[in-house]
Order: C-alpha cells, then sequence, then structure tokens
C-alpha cells in the first residue's frame, strides 16, 4: 500500500531534481536506517525487562521499533522487486537485498515482544520462505547487470540471513505454549553444551536438598547464586506454563530455603536470575544460541560476512559509486558489530557464564572468570512502583484537552501512569517478606500440608484477630468482601493512618513498619490502577472510580484532607455513621476506609497499643493480600508482564513457589503398593531434564 501510494501520488507531484534525488537515496535510506533500528533493538532489547520509572516509556519505544524494523525491511524487499532494471543507479543493490533478509531475522535480544508474537510462529515462518522467495527473485533479477564479485559475494551474506532468519523462526517455536510445555517435561540429555555433575553414590538415596548437592561442588563465591538458580529454575519452569507439580511428600525438602545459608538478599538475588532465564527463554534467542549447533551458526556467519569484507575490499575497490561502496561497507561491519556484540552479550549473560563455568576447558573457563569481573552483580529487583490513591484523586488536575482524552483514555490510564512514583526496593522490606514467607512455610509443615489452600487465602483474618476484642468490627473487611474491595478499604486506611500519624509525630522518624505498610499499599494499589490483570476479578475499576469521587467531594485538596480527617477522627458514632452511609449508595470504599482507620487509631488511644505494633499488625495485613494476590495470579499472567518490565509480585511468587506455597505445587503420599516394598522416593539434582521422574 506504502509502495502504490508512493507511486501514483508522490512521486508524480514532485519536482524533476527532488524526484532524481529520491529515487537515488530512497534504497540507501531504507537500508541505512535499517541497519540503524537494529542497532538499536540490540542495545535496548533486554532493557525493558527492568522495572523503573522509564519501563513503559522504553516498552512502548521498543514495541514502535519492533513493527518498524519488519515494516522497513519489507518495504526495501518490496521496492527492489518493483525496481526496473534501467532504473537501478548500481549493481550493488543486488548485494543489500541478502542483508535485508538478515534484518528481518532480527536482533539476538528481542526476538518477540509480547508472548503472542510466539504463538503466531506459522506466520513468521511463511513470511519468512515467502521473503527469502523475493530475495532470490531480485538476485535473479539483478544477475545481469551485476558484476561476477558481486553475484559470488552476495552468496554468503544471502546464507547468513538465511540461518539468523531460521534462528528467529526456530526460537519463536520453542517458546509457543504447546512447545513450552512439551520442552518441561522433556525426557532428552539436555543441552550437548551441558556438562553433568554426577551424583555420587553416598549422596543418592537420602535427602538432599539444594545447599548439600552443591557444598562439595568447587564453585565459586560469585557463581554460588547461579548455579542455585539454574538448579531451582528448571524446578519450577513448568508453573510457567500454567503445569502443576504433584510431588510425593518425601520430597518436600525441595521446597526448603535454609535461612542460615541464603539471606534475605540472596534469595531476592535467586529469584531476579531465575526470571532472567525465563524473560531469555521467552523473549530472546540465547538459549538457542548457547548450544553446540548455535555457536557452529554463529561462527560460520560471522566468517562469511568477514570474508566477505576482506574480498569486497580487493574486487570492489575500483565500483563507480563511491556512496554506493560506503553504505555496503557499512552493513558489513554493522553485520560483524552485531554479531561480535551478540557474542559477548550471550558469553556475559546467566546462560553464558552458567556453561562457561561448567566447561573442562580451563581457557573457557578463564573467560568465564573474566567476564565475572565485568558483569553487575544481581541484588535482586531494585524498584517498584507506588500509587497513592488519594495523591492521584485530591490534587486539582486542570486539562483543557481532557474531555477529548476521555475519548480515547475513559480509564485515565494515562493520568494513573503519570501519577505513579518508583521506590526503591529496601532491604528491610525483602527482610520482611522473606520472614513472613518463612513463618507461613513453617505453619504449612506444622498442618502436614493439608491446609495450604487456606493458609494462601487468608488476606489478614489470622492477623485481625490479634487486635483482640476489637476485630469483630473490623474482619468483614477482609473475609465478606471482594479482594478489590478489600484492597481499597485498606489502602484508603493506611493512607489516613498515614497522614495523621505523620501529622502528629513530623519531627520523629516513621517507624520501620510505618514505612514498609505505606510501600506495599501504595504498590497493591499501584497494581489495581494499572496491572489489574495480575489482581482477582472484581469491579475494582468501578470502586475506584467511585472512591475518588467521594474523596474529591469531601476536601479539595491535601490541606482540607488532613483537616478533616482529623475532624472526622472527632465526630461521634452517629455523624460519622452518616457520611457513610452518603457513600453507600455507590461502590465507594473511601467512608469505610476512614472507619477501620479510625479503629485502627484506637488501638493507641483506648486500648494503649504502642504505634509500632499497630505499623506492625497493617504491615502484616498487607503482606498477607500481597501473598494472596500472589497465589490467586496465573503463572502464565507473570511471564507475560515480563515483557513490560519484572514485577514485585511475580518475584515474591517465585519465592513463594521456592518455599512451596503456591497452589500449583502439590504433595501426595505415597501408594500404599510403594510403601510396603519400603520405596523411597530420591530428587536428583544432577539430573533435572528428566523432571518427570520425580512427579508422582
Amino acid at each position: 500500500m506504502f509502495l502504490e501510494i508512493r507511486d501514483q501520488a508522490l512521486l508524480r507531484t514532485l519536482p524533476d531534481r527532488i524526484l532524481s534525488l529520491w529515487l537515488e537515496w530512497e534504497l540507501r535510506a531504507m537500508v541505512i536506517v535499517s541497519l540503524t533500528v537494529q542497532l538499536t533493538l540490540i542495545k535496548l532489547g533486554s532493557r525493558r525487562r527492568f522495572s523503573d520509572r522509564n519501563s513503559k516509556t522504553v516498552s512502548f519505544f521498543l514495541w514502535a521499533l519492533y513493527l518498524f524494523a519488519d515494516w522497513l525491511a519489507a518495504l526495501a524487499l518490496g521496492t527492489l522487486l518493483r525496481s526496473r532494471k534501467d532504473k537501478v543507479t548500481d549493481p550493488l543493490v543486488l548485494f543489500w537485498a541478502p542483508f535485508l533478509l538478515l534484518h528481518l531475522g532480527g536482533p539476538d535480544t528481542i526476538t518477540a515482544y509480547s508472548l503472542s508474537d510466539n504463538e503466531l510462529w506459522p506466520r513468521h515462518f511463511f513470511g519468512m520462505c515467502f521473503h527469502i522467495g523475493v530475495a532470490l527473485y531480485v538476485y535473479v533479477k539483478f544477475w545481469t547487470i551485476a558484476t561476477p564479485p558481486v553475484i559470488f559475494m552476495a552468496i554468503p551474506i544471502f546464507i547468513v540471513g538465511v540461518i539468523k532468519y531460521g534462528e528467529r523462526v526456530w526460537s519463536l517455536f520453542k517458546a509457543s505454549s504447546v512447545r513450552f510445555r512439551k520442552s518441561v517435561f522433556s525426557d532428552d540429555k539436555g543441552s550437548p553444551l551441558e556438562v553433568e555433575h554426577s551424583q555420587s553414590p553416598s549422596e543418592s538415596g537420602r535427602r538432599l536438598t539444594l545447599e548439600k548437592y552443591l557444598e562439595p561442588k568447587p564453585i565459586k563465591g560469585k557463581y554460588g547464586d547461579l548455579y542455585r538458580a539454574f538448579h531451582l529454575f528448571q524446578v519450577f519452569k513448568p508453573m510457567f506454563a500454567d503445569l502443576k507439580l504433584r510431588i510425593y511428600k518425601n520430597l518436600s525438602y525441595v521446597f526448603e530455603l535454609d535461612q542460615n545459608k541464603v539471606s534475605a538478599e540472596a534469595a531476592f538475588t535467586i529469584v531476579e536470575i531465575e526470571l532472567g532465564f525465563l524473560y531469555d527463554l521467552l523473549y530472546t534467542k540465547i538459549p538457542i544460541v548457547i548450544t553446540l549447533l548455535g555457536v557452529i551458526l554463529r561462527f560460520i556467519c560471522l566468517s562469511f560476512i568477514t570474508c566477505t569484507l576482506l574480498a569486497f575490499f580487493v574486487f570492489v575497490k575500483q565500483h563507480d559509486s563511491r556512496v554506493d561502496i560506503a553504505v555496503s561497507c557499512l552493513l558489513m561491519v554493522g553485520a560483524i558489530f552485531l554479531e561480535i556484540y551478540s557474542a559477548l552479550l550471550h558469553l556475559r549473560s546467566d546462560w553464558g557464564l552458567y556453561w562457561l563455568d561448567q566447561q573442562n576447558n580451563r581457557f573457557l573457563r578463564l573467560i568465564g572468570s573474566k567476564l565475572v569481573c565485568f558483569t553487575k552483580p544481581k541484588e535482586g529487583i531494585r524498584s517498584m512502583a507506588q500509587h497513592s490513591l488519594l495523591d492521584y484523586c485530591l490534587p486539582p488536575r486542570k486539562l483543557n484537552l481532557g474531555a477529548v482524552l476521555n475519548l480515547f483514555d475513559s480509564e485515565d490510564r494515562m493520568g494513573k501512569y503519570l501519577h505513579t512514583g518508583w521506590k526503591e526496593v529496601s532491604f528491610e522490606l525483602k527482610q520482611f517478606i522473606y520472614s513472613g514467607l518463612q513463618e507461613k512455610r513453617k505453619k504449612y509443615a506444622e498442618t502436614e500440608f493439608k491446609n495450604l489452600s487456606e493458609l494462601l487465602d487468608d488476606r489478614g483474618s489470622s492477623v485481625l484477630k490479634g487486635m483482640g476484642g476489637s476485630s469483630e468490627d473490623i474482619l468483614w473487611s477482609v473475609r465478606e468482601v471482594e479482594f478489590t474491595h478489600s484492597l481499597l478499604l485498606w489502602h484508603v486506611a493506611t493512607e489516613v493512618v498515614f497522614h495523621d500519624d505523620n501529622h502528629r509525630y513530623r519531627a520523629v522518624q516513621l517507624e520501620q513498619y510505618c514505612r514498609i505498610s505505606k510501600v506495599l499499599s501504595d504498590y497493591m494499589m499501584y497494581l489495581l490502577f494499572l496491572c489489574p490483570a495480575m489482581l482477582p476479578e472484581g469491579i475494582g475499576n468501578i470502586r475506584h472510580q467511585d472512591t475518588c469521587t467521594e474523596a474529591m467531594n469531601f476536601a479539595l485538596d491535601k490541606f482540607q484532607f488532613k483537616e478533616a480527617v482529623r475532624g472526622l477522627f472527632g465526630m461521634d458514632i452517629r455523624s460519622r455513621s452518616f457520611f457513610i452511609q452518603m457513600g453507600s449508595s455507590r461502590k465507594s470504599a473511601f467512608f469505610e476506609g476512614c472507619q477501620i482507620a479510625e479503629q485502627l487509631q484506637s488501638l493507641v488511644s483506648m486500648f494503649q497499643w504502642d504505634n509500632q505494633d499497630k505499623w506492625k499488625l497493617i504491615a502484616d495485613l498487607w503482606l498477607n493480600m500481597l501473598t494472596y494476590a500472589a497465589a490467586q495470579c496465573s503463572w502464565k499472567e507473570h511471564a507475560r508482564q515480563l515483557q513490560h518490565g519484572e514485577e514485585f509480585i511475580t518475584h515474591v511468587t517465585l519465592l513463594m513457589a521456592h518455599l512451596g506455597l503456591s497452589k500449583k505445587i502439590q504433595m501426595v503420599p505415597l501408594p500404599k503398593m510403594l510403601e510396603e516394598v519400603d520405596f523411597e522416593p530420591t530428587f536428583h539434582w544432577d539430573k533435572l531434564h528428566r523432571l518427570t521422574s520425580y512427579l508422582a
């Protein structure tokens, strides 16, 4: 369509001088811009995996480039296909067609933008066949006007283009849902590059945790978390395909993290590395390149392009058009740079470092140790989004184009995104969550794996019972309402208590549990606003709108809100109930949340609680809210969300699974037949590619 519009409208209206300039530089500009897009994509392709203030912008920019790259390369091939021999100014255009095929193969860091791209691998396969056919036709079409050196030099580049395009289709096929499900339970022997560390005979037949298995291995300190993450990723990979792990109770030691050996920082680091493995598997070419065949193909590609560049300098240096020579050299140098840069990225990736450290070759191990020095150490997730409902709806937001924008953004997602902040994931937050999950693991073990669903479905009832007799008036907020309603109620309550305490004790530094409660509350509200698919279904959007309306009607700005909140605490029960009933006609949670806040403040004023104990209760409740949402969210949704940046709830979900706190993990007793013969199942950490043999 673009070519037709260009031929029928644009080119017929241009002056002759500009038209000749357009025809001369059209193809040159297309191939140069195509190369520039490839260089940009390979640099920023993996950048979107990390969540920060700019992650959404980077994700959108990469989405536009990802679509533009394929469109531009296909457009350039179409332009070559429609070109007439007598209009072609230089025979070197024959040499550019294979490079366009190479660009259609895409960079290694972003083969798929989303999971739906993996499902469309048949379309990409037929597209590959079509584009290869077009490139062959262009090659044959301009054969007669090209010199013999150009004809023969185009052949190795054509082979490289087919290899790169084929790798892209193969990686999409391997990451498709059907193939991914089959691969996680395959019984093959794994990658030819893997070196098995056999489990010693003395270790077989006994309960061998991962820490005990890795303890005698000659693993350097920097590789410890990498080895833990690689083995655990092989165990939990099926869950991202929404498959259940049904394992005998005798193997429950697999789902343990020793707090003495694995700290909170190390646990979150392991989870980050695992999610890196998953991201590479679903969205990049790295897993298929770190194989024997992949290394051979990359060596062939680099050798062919380098030899072609050398031959080009020898045979085509007397060519007439210096501009076309420069463009051809730029394409070859760019292709060589892409290959070398990709190789460095592969070797510096977690897949590459793990493989290099496994090898028996000293030279390869040395390369791995040097690359580790230049690799930024993993620290777990670094930042998490924050969204305060009251900060969003209380300040006046005057926008002249608001009515127009509402037609395209009726849910005001842009406004919500602009009011989203980011905070660093502190050590105290990681330690609080890690300790809380370990406590849940102990409760889980004490009940002998019978009440896991009840444990994971607790939204805070067990925490509120610690309030004593006053808990009866507040338990309804986590028992009798849907989750999104409960979320809004406690977010408003946390905000009101936070503002009230901040006003009273602003000269005193906020307590640790106060900071944790505020961070978790704002993060859960961010999920409700901008990532609702990661939360249980409900009418959260309607409740949010009505709650904002009630908050704006109650106070016009932050100062009035603070004064109004203190006044609300001073009201008698009848007056406060009047305000609550006013909002009951809608789905608002504002006044009910304020009522909960008043009951929380009464713990200090009437029941002589300490402020720290009050905030500890609120923090524990938000941890229960977080674990409830994590347990309910689909694992495929976690994998899908990686395309926009890893979420904190994804890290928590995977960490819970490491402790057996997941509905996708089911512990079953041994059948009587096996008990009668004293059968003791054993988990072999060195044979995780045969995971099916450990399942019940």
